[in-house]
């Protein structure tokens, strides 16, 4: 009999298995603290459920993890790139950047990209599939059992593999979990989504009770020159209103994020354009010096340039900063993570 991965059900669906056994509602809270806080990969571990309940689990539900394959750090600023294994061989990238007084998790989405964004690593082999929600939720239950501490302070940012909106009901599950107080407990503060932007989908969630911080990496201020890298990206008008509307019903601000592309993106003209779209609108801008990797043909602009067009987009535009990725050197900066079919042996 094959049995269903536990950390793939809904709250909801927790809660109508446990009343369907006939037993208590408290044991919903103790089973999301076994699995999410205590992270246990046994229901005989769970010592408070009778244990009769906890056969009937056993006999039901499977408790999957994942295992690390390789880990290589950085020699520029501490970043960590980890190969995590999933059931089927396939390898997806994740990276663990430390901070002064926080960590922050960077975890992926899907096996690859479908998108094909021609500056960006991931896509270009292609999609292989979804991860399953148990999986988005297990690269953090990996970090958290073997890399931050207790009562440490760490971020999730979904902008590692794969586009998050692509992928959204098992990302919306997990994201629920991840805010649940029985479980992870992690607010809109702590969680950032990172999207190329599909306006359906932005708007479903700004009217859901998740609680995230909206990305939309924007990267053009003309639909031509998206469409042109972003392949699979939609109108800016459609994307932007479906941003700002997320803004507004979560009272928040929604972050464009823009990679700067030497000769693509970075004229005087896009300056100007970026913060035409952006004056008066509860966003904030961050800037992003293209990160290159092995067979891309675009660089970077100077700092000069970029210099240049921060000076021309501060008057006008909302807040501004400029992100310098981390883990440039070992390839787990922004958009070079790419995932492989299990071919590495070095495991943790």
């Amino acid at each position: 009999m094959h049995k269903q991965n536990i950390k793939n059900l809904s709250i909801k669906e927790i809660s109508l298995i446990i009343e369907e056994l006939g037993e208590k509602r408290h044991r919903k809270t103790q089973l999301l603290k076994w699995l999410y806080q205590k992270r246990v990969n046994s229901f005989h571990d769970m010592t408070n459920v009778p244990l009769d309940l906890r056969k009937k689990f056993d006999k039901l539900f499977s408790i999957s993890a994942l295992h690390s394959t390789k880990v290589i750090v950085s020699s520029e600023d501490n970043s960590t790139k980890f190969l995590l294994e999933c059931e089927d061989k396939l390898l997806i990238e994740t990276v663990l950047m430390k901070f002064k007084k926080h960590q922050t998790i960077c975890i992926s989405s899907q096996v690859g990209c479908s998108l094909g964004c021609t500056f960006c690593r991931t896509g270009k082999n292609g999609l292989e599939r979804n991860l399953r929600s148990d999986e988005i939720l297990n690269q953090v239950i990996f970090f958290k059992n073997k890399y931050i501490p207790p009562r440490k302070r760490y971020n999730i940012v979904f902008m590692g593999m794969g586009e998050p909106f692509l992928n959204s009901d098992n990302v919306f599950r997990a994201i629920e979990i991840l805010n649940d107080l029985d479980a992870f407990a992690l607010g809109e503060k702590r969680i950032t989504v990172s999207t190329i932007g599909f306006p359906d989908k932005i708007i479903e969630a700004a009217k859901s009770d998740l609680k995230f911080r909206l990305a939309v990496s924007l990267n053009a201020t003309t639909n031509s020159i998206r469409k042109k890298i972003m392949p699979g990206s939609k109108n800016i008008s459609d994307t932007l209103s479906a941003a700002q509307k997320f803004a507004e019903l979560k009272g928040t601000r929604t972050t464009l994020e823009y990679v700067l592309i030497k000769g693509v993106n970075d004229s005087d003209e896009d300056a100007k354009r970026l913060a035409k779209l952006t004056s008066g609108k509860p966003f904030k801008i961050n800037l992003i010096p293209f990160n290159t990797w092995d067979g891309c043909k675009f660089s970077r602009p100077d700092e000069e340039r970029m210099g240049k067009f921060i000076e021309l987009l501060l008057p006008r535009a909302p807040a501004v900063t400029v992100r310098r990725s981390r883990g440039s050197d070992i390839g787990a900066a922004c958009g070079q993570l790419s995932y492989q079919k299990g071919s590495t042996t070095d495991k943790l």
